[in-house]
């Protein structure tokens, strides 16, 4: 069988992955780690002698952000894409429940109560008996580890002989982090933390007392911190919530406490926790810069002497905590690492991928490794498709097909309006990366608040991120190898002098969440950046995920039509099809 399938997710657990997770909460109040948490992000991934060659996240099919439960809709288009049955496919899941697992969660839990034990328990049991329900769906499937499906997916895709590889999230079956050293095929362990030491989980806190949703608003804290870079009034109460036991450990006892009682403690020093629809004080900012700064410090204080030992120069990133891309940008410019490579796809969805390849490489024994492509992985649709998605709305819609649709795109562009790119097949992972953008002029100073209001609906904090030519990219910003920036998960710093003739894209800290594009992997997108550049001397355009605040990206043309009309999104670009509103 020459594919392996891979997938995340639980089943059984609700759609709604905060739901579920809220409503966990409320059972057990006197669980102070999550347990039965982990099933959020459902997906599946077809891999072939290495590479992936589909991949789909449920969210995007369901329609529900983050989904759980079972990712059946997107294992069926993997099927679809291989030509063969689900039940055919050889399958590998992302997470292997065992009773070792149980044992190191609860001896981190140090001695607590015994009824937190025994929720634990039970909890524990539920999430193996709903990952073990898989087997009625998926017959032919093995099971990963969490963190080791994460590393493969970095290690194995990063077309590195030799590197580091840190694997960081809310916890797995029962590490939160993992340091592994890759070598030729090996992935060998060499550092693990349960979670007791989690990194995610207090960056999550964080987030909760900041008024934002934990496990999925951690970006809106990293965009917010740069507001408050330079204040380091916090960053003590959040260094002192790490106990250190030389540079290779160290536990967060307030994870041991329960959320409610936590709270109450940590108002005690910061002031009163941020309900999610007070305004932004300078404060918030404050506390925001502080626990980033807690983050990147106690990262580098994890490495550097792993990487004084091994001295690969090389680091490979995956897991949850690896989508913070500021995190990420002090990683690069640190001094430690010549290359790096951070999985597109980091969180549960990218283990989906690892776990796929963690089994084709048992099933098969050594596989090539080459660095993974811009993940353009989902569906695709035709023509027909998009005609009767548009025929469907023909009322309301209004389209052509130019002769030269990339022209009348910038035209629009440069006359200050609001662009939906709905190309080629969807991407796999939280990034938009050309193929479903909303695209608009980064020269204009007004604007990264007008897409924020009229479009996206968010918070007018958050910053925007650039789509670069590669030959156009040292110009504008300070970067190593171009191709470590394709992928959107690296802040970096603008040049002196560059950030004024783009500030719809540079954050207030002066860094900004680069694309870089190469002609080879989007032809199409490199082309309208091109084009812009010999327009404006400026090869950029701001480049959103297309989706509002709370929903997937969209998938389908009929999703990208529906976005387009509840916005403010001035025009459509629909393959080679031109789409507007009626008056």
């Amino acid at each position: 069988m020459p594919f392996q399938l891979g997938l995340s997710g639980l089943p059984g657990y609700d759609l709604h992955a905060f739901r579920h997770i809220r409503e966990n909460a409320r059972r057990h109040p006197d669980v102070p780690l999550p347990v039965g948490d982990i099933g959020h992000d459902a997906a599946a991934v077809l891999v072939h002698e290495g590479q992936a060659v589909f991949a789909v996240e449920e969210e995007r099919l369901s329609r529900f952000k983050h989904t759980m439960g079972l990712p059946a809709r997107a294992a069926q288009a993997c099927a679809e894409a291989a030509g063969i049955s689900v039940a055919q496919l050889p399958t590998a899941h992302y997470l292997d429940l065992n009773d070792d697992h149980l044992r190191r969660h609860l001896q981190a839990t140090g001695g607590a109560d015994p009824r937190v034990e025994q929720a634990i328990r039970a909890e524990y049991q539920r999430t193996r008996e709903a990952a073990g329900a898989f087997r009625e769906t998926f017959p032919n499937l093995v099971t990963v580890d969490h963190h080791l499906g994460h590393a493969a997916s970095a290690y194995y895709l990063s077309g590195f002989e030799r590197s580091l590889v840190l694997v960081m999230d809310g916890n797995g079956e029962s590490a939160s982090f993992s340091l592994y050293l890759g070598e030729g095929p090996n992935l060998r362990l060499l550092l693990s933390l349960p979670t007791t030491s989690s990194l995610g989980l207090l960056y999550a806190f964080g987030t909760h007392f900041l008024g934002f949703e934990p496990i999925e608003d951690e970006y809106k804290v990293m965009g917010l911190a740069a507001y408050g870079e330079g204040d380091d009034t916090y960053l003590p109460f959040f260094e002192g919530q790490l106990q250190w036991e030389g540079n290779a450990r160290f536990t967060i006892p307030a994870l041991l406490k329960e959320p409610a009682s936590r709270t109450v403690r940590w108002s005690r020093q910061l002031g009163p926790a941020r309900q999610p629809e007070d305004p932004i004080e300078a404060r918030h900012m404050a506390l925001a810069a502080g626990l980033q700064k807690a983050l990147e410090r106690a990262v580098l204080r994890l490495i550097e002497p792993v990487e004084a030992a091994h001295h690969t120069r090389h680091l490979c990133l995956a897991g949850g905590v690896a989508l913070n891309c500021s995190l990420n940008g002090v990683l690069d410019r640190c001094g430690l690492f010549d290359r790096m490579f951070v999985q597109p796809a980091a969180g549960d969805p990218g283990a989906a991928l690892g776990a796929a390849l963690v089994a084709e490489r048992r099933r098969r024994g050594a596989v090539p490794q080459g660095r993974m492509a811009t993940p353009y992985l989902g569906p695709a649709f035709t023509a027909d498709e998009i005609e009767r998605a548009l025929q469907a709305h023909a009322s309301a819609l209004a389209w052509e097909r130019p002769e030269d649709l990339l022209d009348r795109t910038l035209d629009l562009i440069g006359t200050g309006q609001v662009v939906g790119w709905f190309q080629g097949r969807m991407e796999f992972g939280p990034r938009a990366l050309g193929n479903r953008s909303i695209l608009a002029d980064p020269r204009r100073p007004d604007m990264k608040d007008r897409v924020n209001r009229a479009v996206k609906k968010r918070e007018e904090f958050r910053p925007f991120a650039p789509s670069v030519t590669a030959e156009g990219a040292d110009a504008f910003f300070h970067l190593r190898n171009l191709d470590q920036y394709e992928h959107m998960t690296l802040a970096v710093k603008t040049r002196p002098g560059r950030a004024p003739e783009i500030p719809a894209v540079v954050h207030v800290n002066g860094t900004s969440r680069v694309q870089v594009v190469r002609r080879e992997a989007n032809p199409r997108y490199w082309d309208l950046l091109s084009r812009q550049g010999r327009r404006t001397g400026v090869p950029i355009l701001l480049n959103t995920s297309f989706n509002v605040r709370g929903e997937p990206i969209v998938c389908s043309p009929e999703d990208a039509i529906r976005c387009f009309l509840g916005t403010g999104l001035d025009a459509l670009v629909l393959e080679d099809t031109l789409v507007v509103k009626r008056a």
